[in-house]
């Protein structure tokens, strides 16, 4: 069992913290958060020891992963730190917010020798599970033609006011590519089997005036394996709707909509799956963070298959090359 210390406990961290107590091979050792009152919040509930100083808590040799859901602009910093001094890692996304923060995190990894494991969680639910399992074993689907993928969300000014470090740069990186549809994004990547060239747009179309990045982007995704994937994800909604993904293949469509999985032929269309929409957290955080854990912590304790940086590094160029490709006015970027 290893002892897991919570960095930051703002609105991501609870989850994590509820799904390592249920975790049999974690034990929820810490909480770490410059905020007297959160940090007191975690400690009281879970009766676990507190630091408000990450480096103090660094050097705790009791603390042996570190889950890091603070904003965007520290978690390089932290998982480079978090590494380099023998802690495995749970990373939130995004991993970086730039190119060279990607770069530099990619390093520190591979000289560390220590295990990171992104918290992708959507790849599973139990829906994009069967949907992989499909792609990889179901030849009556034919082969796949294209892929579609759309996000509509709502973000309000009241959102990037309620924190300095939303709606910049800086900060945050992005706006609703980085931050909301970095999820989708890596789904096509896992999915449809890498992204090899893309050609993207961002604009803020709802929130000028109050935020510099982007509420709206689309891209053209050039797939490793030469099909295309169109993309479009915007927090100009009126709500947080599902995300909509479909995968067209010969015979069919596979189509992952409403939380639940549809195959749709020429005679029907049936449902294959469903997600669990009760799971901690908001229900378009999806339902997967328990899942993610548990594999992470079962491989450090006995080996076995988790989410590791390299399985997103592709998530992450792709998101970069559709803002090099808008900075360039569309041009092609080949990653």
């Amino acid at each position: 069992m290893k002892n897991a210390c919570v960095v930051g406990y703002g609105a991501i961290g609870p989850v994590h913290a509820e799904a390592l107590a249920a975790c049999e091979n974690a034990n929820l050792y810490a909480v770490c958060d410059i905020d007297a009152a959160r940090l007191q919040t975690c400690i009281d509930t879970y009766g676990i020891i507190g630091y408000n100083d990450f480096a103090q808590m660094l050097k705790d040799p009791k603390v042996e992963v570190v889950h890091i859901c603070t904003p965007h602009y520290l978690h390089k910093e932290m998982a480079v730190k978090a590494l380099l001094a023998g802690k495995d890692a749970v990373l939130e996304k995004p991993a970086a917010i730039d190119s060279a923060e990607l770069a530099e995190l990619r390093r520190a990894y591979a000289a560390s020798g220590r295990k990171l494991c992104l918290m992708l969680q959507n790849r599973t639910n139990e829906s994009i599970a069967l949907l992989k399992h499909l792609i990889e074993t179901d030849a009556s689907l034919g082969n796949l033609t294209g892929i579609a993928a759309f996000m509509t969300w709502y973000r309000d000014e009241a959102y990037y006011n309620s924190a300095a470090w939303r709606g910049t740069w800086k900060y945050e990186g992005g706006g609703a590519l980085i931050n909301q549809a970095v999820h989708l994004i890596d789904l096509v990547a896992y999915l449809g089997g890498g992204i090899e060239k893309v050609r993207g747009s961002i604009s803020t179309k709802l929130l000028d005036g109050c935020i510099e990045v982007e509420d709206t982007a689309d891209a053209l995704f050039h797939l490793k394996n030469g099909i295309r994937a169109c993309f479009y994800a915007a927090n100009t909604y009126t709500q947080n709707a599902p995300f909509h993904l479909e995968l067209d293949f010969e015979n069919a469509r596979l189509r992952y909509a409403d939380n639940r999985l549809y195959k749709i032929t020429a005679d029907a269309a049936k449902v294959l799956a469903a997600d669990d929409i009760h799971a901690p957290g908001k229900i378009y955080w999806g339902s997967g963070h328990q899942n993610v854990i548990n594999h992470f912590y079962h491989a450090l304790e006995h080996g076995g298959a988790y989410i590791d940086f390299n399985d997103g590094l592709n998530t992450m160029e792709a998101l970069f090359a559709v803002y090099e490709s808008a900075r360039h006015g569309g041009t092609e970027i080949t990653i």
